[in-house]
C-alpha cells in the first residue's frame, strides 16, 4: 500500500498542475540529455534523478540514462554490469582499468549497450524542440573505484553519440560523501586520486587514443580525443559551505543535478522575459566568468532550496480525512434501533414464529391425540388429572407427543443448515447492502452489540415463560378433577371421562406444545448467537483490514509532514480537515449522506475488501481525484493557498494574522537560508563568481517579490526561470571559480593519499608523475 501512496503523492502535483493550467508546458528540455551514472556510489542518485525527471519534466520520457555499476543489477536497457572480483585495495583501481581494456567481450557488450541507448534516444526525437545537440552528464562519486574509467567511458559514449548528433556537451558531476563511510582512510585517498585525474583530464595537454570502439569479430576502432574532456565540472558535497551536513543532503545534491541540467538545456521562450531585467542562464557566459589565468581546472558548486506547497502532505492528509469520513459514516449508518436490526436479521417475533412453524410437523395437531386407544375406566371424579391420564392412556399420550411432535421437530431442526441461511442473510441484507454494509455487521453482532444482547435477553425471557408454563402444567396435573354438574352428566356416565380427556389434551398437551415451540425458538436463537458471533469474527478481520488502510495512510502522512519544511507545511492537517469537511458536506446535501457507498462512487466496502486492501485504497484515491481535488479550493495559487493555510484558526489563539509582506519575507528567508552552496571551501582564498535563479510562475506575486528583493539588495547576477506552475518556488544558487585545492575535504585528504602512494598502493592506471598536483 505504501507503493500506491507513493505513486499518488508523486502524481498529485502534476495532476493539480494540469487542472489549473490546462496541460500547458511546465518543465521541458530543449534537446536530448544523456545521464551517465558511473559506479555503485551513485546508484541512489540514478534512481532518484531518473524518477524525478520522469515525473516532473513534460518530456522526461525522452531523457536517457545509463547506470554502469559493479552490482549485479537486474538486466535493463539503461543498466550495465561491470563486475570484478578484486579484493586487494592496494591494486583495486589499477586492476579495474586493466580489466576494462583486457576483457574485450565485456567492452563489446558495453558498446552494444551504448548503441541500444542511442537508438532509444533517436526514437524520442519528437519530444524535443532541437535534435542537433546532445548534453551528456556524467555523475560519479569521488571515492568510487570505477571512476578511474571516467575518460574511457565518457569519450566512448561521446564518440557513439556524435555519430548521429552534430554536437555534444560533456559535464562532470562529482558527489562527495563524508558521513558513515566504511573505510574513511581509503575513501579519502581514492577521492584525491580522482581529483588529480580530473586535473589531468581537464588540462589542455590531455590526449586519449585507445581502441575501445569494439564491434566484435576482431573489428576495433580507435577513440581519439585531445584537450579538456568536460566543459564544466561540478562538485557537490554532503557538507555545505557552512561546514554542516543538512538533513537529506545527498538527495538535495541529486535534485541540484536535475535542476542544473534543466537550466542549461531548457527551452527559452518569450515568457522568460516578462520582466525586461530578467536574463536567462547562459552556460558560455558562466564558464567565461569562472576561468582564471592559471591552468588549474575551475569547479562549480550549487545550492538549491525550495518553498513549495506541500503537495504530498496535502494529498495524503485529504485522503486520510476522506477515509475517516467514510469510517465515521459507516459507524453512523450502523446506529439503528433494535427493532430494525431484528427485522433485518429475521429474529423478531414474526421471523422467529415463521422459522418455528417451518420446523414443527404439519398435518397433525394436539386434538389428533383423541384417536389414542383408551383403557376402560368407569369413574374419574376425585382423581388428579395426572392419575386420570395414567388410568386412561398409561404412557401412550407421552409417546404420541414424543413420536409426532418432539422427534420430527428435532429432525427438522437438524436438517436445516441455519448457519448457511444466516450467513446468506447477513451477506445479502447487510454486508452487501450499500445502505448498511460492513460496520453494521461489525457493530450489531459483537459481544457488546445490540443483536447479541437482544438474543440473550430473548433466551432469558423464553426461559421464564417455559418455567411458568411448566408450573401451570404441574398445577393442572395435581388438581382434582370435578365433573361439571348438568342433567347430561347425571344420565350419561361417560360424559365426565370425555370432559377429562379434553382437559388433558387442551390444558396439558397444548401447553407442552407451546413449550416445544419455545424450546425450538430458544435453540434457533442460540444458534443465531453462535453464528452471528462467528460472523462478527470474520467481519472483524475485514474491519481490521480497513483499519490497516487507515493506519497506513496515517503513518505515511506523519512521515511526509515530518520531512516537510515546518513553516511551509504548517496547519496542513487542520486546514485541509475543514476543506474536506465542507466539500463532503456539500456532496452529502446533493447526493444523500450514504452516497459514498453507491456503486458509481466508492461502492460496497465489504465487497471491495474481498478483492484486497489495495483495491479499497485505489478506489479512495480515485474518489479524491474525481470529487475532492476538482474543487476550487485546490485551484488556488501557491501564495493564496499558503496565506489561507498559514492564517487558519489564528483568532482561536489570539495570534496576529500575517500580512502578505510578512508572509513573503518569511518565505524568502527560508529560500535564502536553505540555498547554501554544497561545497565546503576555503572562502578566504577564493573569489567565486555567483549567479542565482528563481524557478516559478512569474505571474505569482511571491516570485515577483523575491526576484525584486534579491535584485535590489544583492550584487550578483539574478534571474528567474519562468515555469507555469502553482506548486511553489525554487532558488538555485551557483558559484564557480575555485580549484580542487580550495575544497577543504580534498586538501585534508592529501595526507591519506600520500600515505597510500608511499606504501605502494596503485591508485592510478597511468604513471602518477603525469598527473598535475593539487597543491
Amino acid at each position: 500500500m505504501e507503493y500506491i501512496l507513493e505513486n499518488f503523492k508523486e502524481e498529485y502535483d502534476s495532476i493539480i498542475q494540469r487542472r489549473i493550467y490546462h496541460n500547458k508546458v511546465v518543465r521541458s528540455a530543449n534537446n536530448p540529455i544523456l545521464f551517465v551514472f558511473l559506479g555503485d556510489g551513485v546508484k541512489e542518485a540514478y534512481k532518484y534523478i531518473e524518477s524525478s525527471i520522469r515525473h516532473k519534466w513534460d518530456n522526461g520520457e525522452g531523457i536517457a540514462f545509463i547506470n554502469i555499476t559493479a552490482d549485479n543489477v537486474e538486466h535493463k536497457d539503461d543498466s550495465f554490469n561491470f563486475q570484478f572480483d578484486f579484493k586487494d585495495k592496494k591494486s583495486l583501481r589499477k586492476n579495474i582499468r586493466e580489466k576494462f581494456y583486457s576483457d574485450r567481450k565485456e567492452l563489446e557488450n558495453l558498446n552494444k549497450k551504448i548503441k541500444i541507448l542511442r537508438d532509444k534516444i533517436l526514437s524520442s526525437g519528437s519530444l524535443f524542440n532541437s535534435f542537433e545537440n546532445i548534453s551528456i552528464s556524467v555523475v560519479t562519486a569521488s571515492d568510487d573505484p570505477l571512476n578511474i574509467l571516467v575518460p574511457e567511458v565518457t569519450l566512448l559514449i561521446r564518440k557513439k553519440m556524435l555519430e548521429v548528433f552534430k554536437t555534444g556537451t560533456l559535464d562532470l558531476y562529482v558527489l562527495v560523501k563524508e558521513k558513515n563511510m566504511e573505510d574513511e582512510f581509503f575513501s579519502r585517498a581514492l577521492s584525491v586520486s580522482f581529483f588529480r585525474e580530473i586535473e589531468y583530464m581537464q588540462s589542455e595537454g590531455f590526449r586519449f587514443d585507445e581502441k575501445t570502439d569494439v564491434y566484435g569479430e576482431d573489428r576495433e576502432l580507435s577513440v581519439s580525443f585531445s584537450g579538456a574532456v568536460f566543459y564544466m565540472t561540478y562538485v557537490l558535497e554532503e557538507k555545505n559551505e557552512k561546514g554542516i551536513i543538512p538533513e537529506n543532503s545527498m538527495v538535495n545534491n541529486y535534485e541540484i543535478i536535475a535542476y542544473l541540467n534543466l537550466i542549461k538545456n531548457r527551452s527559452v521562450s518569450i515568457d522568460n522575459f516578462a520582466n525586461t531585467e530578467n536574463q536567462h542562464y547562459d552556460n558560455a557566459r558562466f564558464k567565461a566568468n569562472i576561468l582564471r589565468e592559471d591552468s588549474l581546472n575551475r569547479y562549480v558548486t550549487a545550492g538549491l532550496s525550495k518553498v513549495r506547497r506541500p503537495g504530498g502532505a496535502i494529498c495524503i492528509t485529504v485522503l486520510k480525512d476522506f477515509y475517516e469520513r467514510i469510517v465515521g459514516k459507516l459507524n453512523e449508518l450502523s446506529m439503528k434501533k433494535v427493532e430494525f436490526i431484528t427485522e433485518i436479521l429475521k429474529i423478531d417475533e414474526l421471523g422467529l414464529n415463521s422459522k418455528v412453524d417451518d420446523i414443527l410437523p404439519k398435518h397433525i395437531s394436539i386434538m389428533d391425540m383423541k384417536g389414542i386407544m383408551m383403557s376402560p375406566v368407569s369413574k374419574v371424579e376425585g382423581f388428579t388429572l395426572k392419575q386420570i391420564e395414567e388410568k386412561l392412556y398409561g404412557d401412550r399420550c407421552e409417546n404420541f407427543f414424543r413420536e409426532n411432535f418432539i422427534i420430527p421437530s428435532k429432525n427438522n431442526l437438524e436438517a436445516i443448515n441455519i448457519e448457511a441461511q444466516i450467513k446468506a442473510l447477513v451477506k445479502e441484507n447487510i454486508t452487501d447492502n450499500t445502505k448498511l454494509g460492513l460496520y453494521c455487521a461489525l457493530n450489531w453482532m459483537g459481544e457488546e452489540g445490540p443483536t447479541i444482547k437482544y438474543l440473550r435477553d430473548k433466551i432469558k425471557f423464553i426461559d421464564r415463560i417455559i418455567d411458568n408454563i411448566k408450573n401451570e402444567i404441574n398445577s393442572l396435573y395435581e388438581s382434582r378433577f370435578i365433573e361439571g354438574f348438568s342433567l347430561e352428566n347425571f344420565f350419561v356416565k361417560s360424559k365426565g371421562i370425555k370432559e377429562a380427556k379434553t382437559k388433558i389434551f387442551k390444558d396439558i398437551y397444548e401447553r407442552k406444545l407451546e413449550i416445544l415451540r419455545l424450546n425450538i425458538s430458544k435453540n434457533i436463537i442460540k444458534q443465531y448467537e453462535n453464528i452471528l458471533l462467528k460472523i462478527h469474527g470474520e467481519v472483524s478481520e475485514e474491519a481490521k483490514n480497513l483499519m490497516c488502510i487507515g493506519e497506513t495512510i496515517k503513518s505515511y502522512e506523519d512521515s511526509i509532514i515530518k520531512n516537510e519544511d515546518d513553516y511551509a507545511s504548517q496547519n496542513v492537517k487542520v486546514y485541509y480537515k475543514n476543506v474536506v469537511k465542507n466539500i463532503l458536506d456539500n456532496l452529502e446535501k446533493d447526493h444523500g449522506e450514504a452516497f459514498y457507498l453507491e456503486d458509481n462512487y466508492m461502492g460496497n466496502l465489504s465487497v471491495l475488501l474481498r478483492e484486497g486492501k489495495e483495491k479499497v485504497l485505489k478506489k479512495m484515491i480515485l474518489f479524491c481525484n474525481k470529487y475532492i481535488f476538482t474543487e476550487d479550493e485546490f485551484k488556488l495559487s501557491f501564495e493564496e493557498e499558503f496565506n489561507k493555510r498559514a492564517n487558519v484558526n489564528l483568532s482561536d489563539y489570539n495570534l496576529k494574522v500575517l500580512s502578505r509582506e510578512e508572509l513573503y519575507r518569511k518565505l524568502y528567508n527560508i529560500l535564502e537560508d536553505n540555498s547554501a552552496l554544497k561545497s565546503h571551501i576555503m572562502n578566504y582564498d577564493v573569489k567565486g563568481y555567483q549567479e542565482k535563479y528563481f524557478f516559478g510562475d512569474y505571474s505569482s506575486d511571491f516570485i515577483k517579490y523575491a526576484f525584486d528583493f534579491d535584485r535590489k539588495t544583492r550584487n550578483y547576477k539574478i534571474g528567474y526561470i519562468h515555469e507555469i506552475k502553482s506548486s511553489g518556488i525554487e532558488k538555485l544558487n551557483l558559484m564557480g571559480g575555485f580549484g580542487a585545492k580550495d575544497i577543504i575535504y580534498v586538501k585534508s585528504s592529501i595526507e591519506f593519499y600520500n600515505y597510500c602512494l608511499e606504501n605502494e598502493y596503485l591508485l592510478h592506471g597511468i604513471d602518477a608523475g603525469l598527473l598535475p598536483h593539487i597543491v
